[in-house]
């Protein structure tokens, strides 16, 4: 018997692949920082997008560091959204900078 609470967090799971196959599961309302996947997902019962229809991205092009810190953006961004308090500083790794913005780019975020 399945309780539509589990059906429920089933369907909010989204999980995200980098280059070299690394699995990173996330909420999927966390992702909707992104543009891009928000518009993948954003189709429901009636969507054309296999990514949204099996819960799943694989990015080809996007390396596991590059991946991870553009997750840990999204909760960061989901997280200080409309906060009245001082941002943190949000660290970003220096051999990845160029990567990254060419990612956050790709992703509209």
């Amino acid at each position: 018997m399945t309780d539509n609470n589990d059906s429920d967090f089933q369907s909010d799971i989204l999980r995200l692949y980098s280059s070299t196959g690394h699995e990173f599961v996330l909420s999927r309302k966390m992702s909707y920082v992104s543009g891009t996947i928000k518009s993948m997902l954003g189709g429901g019962d009636n969507s054309s997008f296999m990514e949204d229809q099996n819960s799943e991205i694989r990015f080809r092009e996007i390396s596991t560091p590059v991946l991870e810190k553009v997750i840990q953006y999204f909760y960061f961004k989901n997280k200080y959204t409309n906060s009245t308090t001082d941002l943190p500083e949000f660290p970003i790794n220096d051999k990845i900078v160029v990567d990254l913005l060419l990612c956050a780019h790709f992703l509209d975020t």
